[in-house]
């Protein structure tokens, strides 16, 4: 990483867990704590992709907080799933916002160093409320843009939302390395137009596309030979 001067990230799976991609995060925590209904995978998918689309198009929580927009969205796949107990909704909603929570935070020590030798940016499939998500979380500030298809009007794969980023660098594409956790969506379509990539993964799957593979965002740090301090619980607590 010798030549780089931008990273850009994802920000699903990849700020906000080490690779479990949002669907697979949603899918656990619905299993989780509905243990004795046994859970249909491929309705929970329908649902789930229904409810991803209904959301961007009618705009339903571009301007909710984590919290408020997994709860919209648990609301919504469950009543896809004739899930009625709203107790057991809210549960589902609160351990994926505490999950997802707990990296949002972790991960801000690792923006933070690599924003002292690095410029950042994000790319990312959202609905509208990524910046309101990194203010909450103080990771903004971290960042020198941030490109929400919702905003921007295209989705990945679609190269033209990398070649949107790649213009904001404002320097050659082999200054910049991208970051993410899915090879179709993210990994395949950067190293398309030319990017380097790192590919998120948290089982380290090796392919044949990705520059780098790393099974959380702290080997980001090794790879940048950043070293990564000890966060004590007091440190942790004052943060």
């Amino acid at each position: 990483m010798t030549s780089t001067k931008w990273i850009l990230f994802d920000f699903g799976g990849c700020l906000d867990s080490d690779g479990e991609h949002s669907r697979e995060l949603f899918l656990k925590h619905f299993q989780n704590n509905l243990k004795s209904n046994k859970l249909d995978v491929l309705q929970f998918q329908i649902a789930y992709t229904k409810t991803d689309l209904l959301i961007n198009k009618l705009s339903l929580v571009k301007e909710s907080n984590l919290a408020e927009m997994n709860l919209i969205i648990c609301q919504m796949i469950a009543s896809e799933l004739n899930i009625l107990q709203s107790n057991t909704i809210a549960n589902i909603s609160n351990s994926i916002t505490s999950e997802q929570s707990y990296f949002l935070k972790r991960n801000q020590n690792i923006i933070k160093l690599l924003s002292n030798n690095y410029k950042l940016g994000i790319i990312s499939n959202f609905s509208g409320n990524l910046e309101k998500i990194l203010v909450e979380f103080s990771l903004l500030k971290y960042f020198d843009f941030v490109l929400d298809s919702f905003h921007v009007g295209f989705l990945k794969p679609n190269p033209l939302i990398f070649k949107h980023a790649i213009s904001k660098c404002k320097t050659e594409i082999s200054n910049i390395i991208y970051l993410g956790d899915n090879l179709e969506r993210d990994i395949i379509p950067a190293h398309s137009i030319g990017l380097r990539t790192i590919h998120l993964n948290i089982k380290k799957r090796q392919n044949k596309i990705a520059n780098y593979t790393v099974s959380s965002l702290t080997e980001v740090l090794n790879l940048a030979q950043i070293a990564y301090p000890i966060i004590t619980q007091e440190n942790s607590t004052n943060r």
